[in-house]
């Protein structure tokens, strides 16, 4: 084999680092089911516990990662965001096909306090007429109690050149990417370091709040690992062939 090596310098480099490339991201795409299927079950067990209440102490995100919350306040309406360029939480809605929308993210000012907490209320279409028409959506005016579960951020999605910063047609910001630092400094105002992805609603605001399991796609990502270490595999095989080929017509 060595000799091979040195015989094929050129071909066994090659496939030398196809067959590295084809390890690390199978082994990549184990981490990310690995990733999922950990998820599952952390929000699993922080499901059974009693949720924490947002009104009652300022929480850091290690401490209310992942766990139920539970908060009192106002809605913000006018600081709302509509986050475009959305899938649908279950890959498409039920009631119209439409794969692609908003997810409104409006920030909730705790009863008695000055502290923020940034709420993912849920998903909308979106209107391809119109890229700034946003969708219609009932905000209660008072005191609301929200319930849900903590993540650190609204998730993101692929943003090229600047955070370009769009007006709704209701009067909202549409932006690709929610930066919670960003918006602390902007309002100069007390904020938590985290999101509440809200669950339910004591009222009919038409909101998509269905999400999958949080294992969803772990099958997935097996599938591409077993791929991608089959290239691996395959990669050798040929190179090893190739070799023994080529050194039978050198014997003869």
């Amino acid at each position: 084999m060595l000799k091979d090596l040195k015989r094929r310098p050129v071909a066994s480099l090659t496939a030398l680092i196809l067959v590295i490339i084809g390890i690390l991201l199978g082994s990549w795409q184990l981490e990310r089911a690995h990733g999922k299927e950990n998820l599952a079950t952390e929000l699993k067990l922080k499901e059974e516990l009693t949720p924490l209440n947002a009104n009652e102490k300022n929480w850091t995100l290690d401490q209310a990662l992942h766990h139920r919350v539970i908060a009192k306040g106002v809605f913000i309406v006018n600081e709302g965001i509509w986050l475009e360029n959305r899938p649908h939480p279950l890959g498409r809605d039920p009631k119209t096909g439409i794969t692609t929308g908003f997810f409104l993210l409006m920030p909730l000012m705790l009863e008695g306090t000055k502290k923020v907490l940034w709420v993912n209320r849920g998903w909308k279409p979106r209107s391809f007429l119109n890229i700034n028409e946003v969708p219609n959506v009932v905000t209660p005016s008072g005191l609301v109690t929200v319930t849900g579960v903590v993540f650190p951020d609204a998730g993101k999605t692929l943003q090229v050149g600047d955070d370009s910063v769009f007006i709704g047609t209701n009067g909202m910001k549409i932006k690709e990417n929610l930066n919670l630092l960003e918006e602390q400094k902007g309002h100069q105002w007390d904020q938590f370091p985290f999101i509440l992805r809200q669950d339910k609603s004591m009222i009919d605001d038409e909101l998509d709040r269905q999400m999958p399991p949080y294992n969803n796609g772990s099958e997935k990502h097996y599938a591409y690992a077993f791929q991608w270490f089959g290239l691996s595999l395959m990669t050798f095989i040929f190179w090893l062939v190739t070799g023994l080929r080529k050194r039978s017509k050198s014997l003869r």
